[in-house]
């Protein structure tokens, strides 16, 4: 009997550990197999997993579990990276202390430098052990649990490199032969968990930078019987007053009062609408100069911001994840030819062996332990954070903050760039472009201006200060929304607001004393930014929620032929799906309003800009702290050279034990020769990683 529909339940879990696709891939074909889950999506960019499940078979307490029992971490959001990182540092610390002490006990017996009592090589051991599965016995579960369910990955690699080793030094307390092979199993341990902890340290700055989360929803509503609540309490039918300059609680009807209401980084509307009795509004809009009496409509769950968050989700899951250099290069073969290589080494001897009629199966065991030792790539868990860590703090200091290292790859394949209007293309706030008239004119309107909280009358008081004006006293002075502002000013009546020209006008007792050009200008340095795209052959478009004519005279403006207008956030989802199709290459978004969240996810990579909302934020890949366009025209610039670091990076460590499984195989490996190996492997990365920041 198939499953209702009503019995499967969509859960999601922040997971940390998590360093690149491999790490995906492995908690998604994990939970796969667990019996009553239907479906698992794994979000790196925001660390979450999403998962499909049968609640008559299992819960979310189980499907918990089963991601710990993996080697990952399952937390609550605010708890992420301070937790991971304390805890990976502790491990990875203390994994080195063990490693430093078992180098001393074991350079006499490689260099016989000086000679230590026989027990010191059981102390060797206990040390060893301690390492291997203690500190890292997170690990070492993981690969365990992942090898039960047929799942090779890099902590598996790690695994059987680490307690190869570990069994090629007791076969040395044994012989004495191998004994060096002791100190390998705490090198491989210490380096392992250091990558870790160096990824955990690129995802700790990437959030430090961000900062504190803000919602865009206040934290409490003013109830109109004068008790303050929190907003997530808010019912349908409860009347709140929404003061100047505050942010609207929740979506409703206004049932009394009148104040101009911007929307802009909501619905992309680029000016204040007017709102009186009878109008709806947005639950995380802002409130102008007057006050709003309003009648909640929607709770908490079901507001306009809450129905966009959850397209988000949506979005997130229905997103393809684009296979990384390591995760096709490292899950799909590495790991497994290394096993095959080891397999084939013990089967090769064992055969030689019956050949020339000796026995030659020990022969084989050390051999095929040796290949599978090499055969960790132990700068390989450096190749990609150490990109990171190096770009991160380059461009940081440019004025970009890149949230998901993993992002950069993706630019190689950078096809088509979408970009908002509002916020993005414009500044998202009225500006004065033009004035004309007298100095008196000038200083009227500034010392009008300076009592509104409007952002036209902000903008007029800004352009007068940078002149310094000076400022006369102003008497009865009120506010009349969607018209203006009136007082007295030297027993004048001044008047300051919009005329049929659509200019802010200054009236002085109906004489008009001076006029202002006030609208949402175009960055510096856009231009400039859709002219490069445009002749590197990029397919250059805006999507905006904005009127038809003003994203048009916009898009005349910088020279953009295709934009699509009037959009919801469904309708920006849809439009990137359909533009999805139509070409294999990756899809570049550029926006900074809740109405852009959904479709910034949905997109292979995505940019917001500094002003933009924190909710957008959270699941960009990367932040325009600047908002300079010259320097994410530089990162494009510069897109395949940034992402070729990091596969000559993977590259360089693979070749390196490339070299070095010949030399297992025919039993020529030593401890040092090993060790030489892997200290080159991990000069190299480093190395890399300092020309990367070099060029980027």
């Amino acid at each position: 009997m198939s499953e209702r529909k009503e019995d499967l339940r969509i859960t999601s879990f922040y997971v940390g550990g998590m360093a690149c696709a491999f790490c995906a891939s492995t908690i998604e074909k994990g939970l796969s197999r667990k019996g009553g889950v239907k479906s698992v999506k794994v979000i790196l960019e925001s660390s979450e997993v999403f998962v499909r499940y049968d609640q008559n078979l299992v819960n979310v307490e189980t499907l918990r579990k089963e991601i710990e029992k993996l080697g990952y971490y399952v937390f609550e959001k605010k708890l992420n990276t301070p937790y991971i990182l304390k805890d990976s540092k502790r491990r990875a610390l203390n994994s080195w202390i063990m490693t430093i002490l078992s180098l001393l006990l074991t350079l006499p017996i490689m260099f016989k430098l000086y000679t230590l009592p026989q027990y010191t090589i059981y102390i060797n051991f206990i040390i060893t052990s301690l390492n291997l599965f203690y500190f890292a016995l997170p690990i070492q579960l993981g690969a365990l649990n992942a090898i039960r369910k047929g799942i090779l990955n890099e902590h598996v690699l790690y695994g059987v490199a680490g307690i190869s080793a570990y069994i090629l030094g007791i076969f040395g307390i044994l012989n004495g032969k191998f004994m060096e092979f002791l100190f390998i199993s705490s090198l491989l341990t210490s380096l392992h968990l250091t990558a870790g902890w160096m990824g955990s340290l690129l995802t700790y700055k990437a959030e430090r930078s961000l900062g504190k989360v803000i919602e865009l929803r206040p934290l409490m509503a003013h109830l109109i019987n004068g008790i303050d609540i929190p907003v997530n309490q808010l019912k349908s039918g409860d009347v709140v007053i929404v003061k100047p300059g505050e942010k609207i609680p929740l979506d409703g009807v206004v049932i009394d009062g009148e104040s101009e209401v911007s929307e802009a980084i909501i619905s992309g509307e680029s000016e204040p609408i007017l709102k009186k009795k009878g109008d709806f509004v947005i639950g995380g809009s802002t409130n102008g100069s007057g006050y709003l009496i309003v009648k909640v409509t929607n709770d908490y769950s079901n507001s306009y911001i809450s129905r966009i968050l959850g397209l988000t989700s949506v979005a997130k899951e229905s997103k393809t994840r684009t296979l990384s250099f390591f995760d096709k290069v490292v899950d799909r073969v590495w790991v497994p030819l290394v096993l095959l290589i080891a397999i084939l080494t013990f089967l090769g001897w064992l055969v030689y062996g019956i050949i020339i009629n000796r026995a030659l199966w020990i022969n084989g065991i050390i051999d095929s332990l040796l290949v599978m030792t090499i055969g960790y790539p132990c700068a390989i868990g450096f190749s990609v954070p150490s990109i990171g860590l190096s770009l991160f703090q380059k461009y940081l200091d440019s004025g970009v903050l890149i949230k998901n290292h993993n992002s950069i790859e993706k630019l190689k394949d950078l096809k088509i760039i979408v970009l908002d209007k509002t916020g993005t293309l414009t500044f998202g706030f009225p500006v004065v472009k033009g004035f004309h008239g007298s100095y008196e004119g000038l200083m009227y309107a500034a010392s009008l201006e300076r009592f509104s909280s409007h952002p036209i009358a902000r903008a007029i008081f800004k352009y007068a200060e940078e002149r310094g004006v000076s400022l006369k006293d102003v008497k009865d002075f009120k506010e009349i929304p969607g018209k203006g502002v009136i007082g007295i000013i030297d027993n004048n009546e001044v008047f300051v607001g919009r005329s049929e020209n659509n200019r802010i006008t200054v009236y002085r007792n109906e004489e008009i004393l001076a006029e202002f050009d006030v609208e949402d200008s175009i960055r510096e340095g856009v231009k400039e930014f859709i002219q490069y795209l445009k002749n590197n052959a990029f397919r250059v478009l805006i999507l905006s929620g904005d009127k038809e004519d003003k994203v048009k005279e916009i898009a005349d403006n910088v020279g953009i032929n295709e934009y699509y207008a009037n959009l919801s956030p469904e309708g920006k989802i849809r439009l990137i799906e359909k533009i999805r199709s139509e070409t294999n290459g990756k899809i570049l978004m550029v926006g900074d309003g809740i109405n852009d969240t959904a479709a910034l996810s949905l997109s292979d990579i995505s940019i917001v800009t500094g002003n933009g909302v924190d909710i957008s934020k959270n699941v960009a890949d990367m932040i325009l702290i600047n908002n300079n366009m010259e320097t994410l025209k530089r990162i494009i610039q510069k897109r395949k050279i940034l992402s070729k670091a990091y596969a000559i990076n993977i590259l360089i460590a693979l070749g390196y034990n490339a070299i070095g499984i010949p030399l297992a195989i025919t039993g020529v490996l030593t401890a040092f020769v090993a060790m030489n190996i892997m200290i080159l492997s991990l000069l190299s990365i480093f190395l890399n990683a300092v020309l990367a920041r070099i060029y980027a």
